[in-house]
């Protein structure tokens, strides 16, 4: 029997419900899996080698689009289309949603069409970004549900006007590159913007691009987190569960946090709504998977596949959404008795997120598989021109300009 080792995030719900049930699958299998959990800041960094490489190389490890993009550039990820072809039946791969293995086939390629290539990575759990408002809140405000960013921004000022402590809307700001894929790009993609144009030139200094990274900013200043500079995902969530802020457009797995009565405030009070729309009319939702990825470098690919096969299984991803592991990537468990019996007291929550994932969103971003870089030089210009914002088309140019040379290397 084989032995392999798991790689994964402390602070991922899926990452946690892989160590506390591996033990069954070992059982049964007879093979022997090695979990290793480490840091959620050391891995989204995606300084990984040392764990995936080397003379005890991970087997299986965790990743996203972005993070996956940088580590096949490396030659870290093995495509699994072989594997999908000998999968037993009781995996089912047309199970998963299909616009979420569409997303993680692509063929290496700068600006390629994602779907193109072989399946590089089978999702676990996905998250595209709803709008969740606290409608007692916007009623201390005499507010309406945003259905436009600009009556977004507009409805988050008149809630610091009228229902202080309140903050109007949360928003991630630290120097992540993260911190430009979640809530900003969606409302960039809104405004008609793009990370790059149709002849692969850096675009985030358009006139679409610099009206929506001005207006937010601008909001930030008057309505945003009073510590925007340091707020990350984790924080954000819980600081939102608090009741801290009357909006968010962030990931809609945040549902996890909102509705946990050990964690939050505000469970049952929370109300889901689709992204507001752009000012020409647009609607534009990112996408993120998390998912299951074999190591090129595996010295047992066999039994990585058979552990992929359980650890992204119809079974265990039911059992693993009942213990935070959101959003479901299978269409039976959205449709299983069991999870509509569990989502139903969250309002719009399933029928919104599931709308995101299925028809409205998509990765918006263009595949690189140096694109953390990329999205690190943004976010440093998104940064600067928070703290200056008279100087924000010279920033985004700037920036403009040094992306295209690290997407030219």
């Amino acid at each position: 029997m084989g032995r392999i080792r798991f790689l994964g995030c402390d602070q991922d719900a899926y990452c946690s419900s892989v160590a506390r049930h591996v033990a069954e699958f070992e059982a049964d299998s007879g093979h022997q899996v090695d979990v290793q959990l480490i840091d959620n800041d050391e891995y989204f960094s995606n300084q990984l080698d040392s764990y995936l490489g080397g003379e005890n190389p991970a087997d299986v490890f965790v990743s996203g689009p972005v993070l996956m993009w940088e580590q096949l550039g490396k030659g870290f990820v093995e495509p699994l289309n072989p594997f999908l072809e000998r999968a037993s039946d009781g995996f089912d791969a047309d199970d998963f949603i299909p616009a979420l293995l569409r997303c993680n086939r692509w063929d290496g390629a700068f600006g390629s069409v994602l779907g193109q290539g072989e399946l590089l990575e089978i999702p676990v759990n996905c998250e595209s970004y709803n709008l969740a408002y606290l409608p007692e809140i916007l009623d201390r405000a005499e507010v309406d549900v945003p259905r436009t960013w600009e009556e977004y921004f507009a409805t988050a000022r008149t809630i610091v006007e009228r229902a202080a402590p309140a903050r109007g809307f949360a928003q991630r700001g630290a120097d992540e590159w993260h911190t430009i894929y979640t809530g900003f790009a969606s409302q960039l993609w809104s405004y008609g913007g793009h990370d790059f144009d149709a002849t692969g030139r850096c675009a985030i200094d358009s006139p679409e691009a610099l009206r929506a990274t001005r207006d937010l900013v601008e909001a930030l200043a008057v309505a945003g987190p009073s510590d925007w500079l340091h707020q990350r995902w984790y924080e954000l969530a819980i600081d939102f569960a608090h009741g801290d802020y009357g909006l968010i457009v962030d990931s809609d797995h945040y549902v996890a946090f909102f509705e946990d009565p050990e964690i939050s405030t505000v469970h049952g009070r929370v109300e889901y709504a689709v992204p507001p729309l752009g000012p020409t009319g647009r609607r534009s939702a990112n996408v993120w998977t998390w998912s299951a990825v074999m190591n090129a470098h595996s010295r047992d690919k066999d039994t990585a596949w058979a552990f992929m096969e359980w650890a992204t299984g119809r079974d265990f991803l039911l059992r693993s959404a009942f213990e935070g592991n959101m959003n479901p990537t299978r269409s039976s468990i959205w449709d299983h008795p069991r999870f509509r019996e569990f989502s139903a007291p969250w309002g719009e929550f399933a029928d919104v997120s599931r709308l995101l994932v299925e028809e409205v969103g998509e990765v918006l971003v263009t595949p690189a598989v140096n694109y953390i870089e990329v999205a690190r030089r943004w976010t440093t210009a998104l940064r600067s021109a928070y703290a200056d914002p008279t100087s924000l088309e010279r920033l985004m140019a700037d920036a403009a300009r040094d992306i295209d040379q690290i997407v030219k290397r």
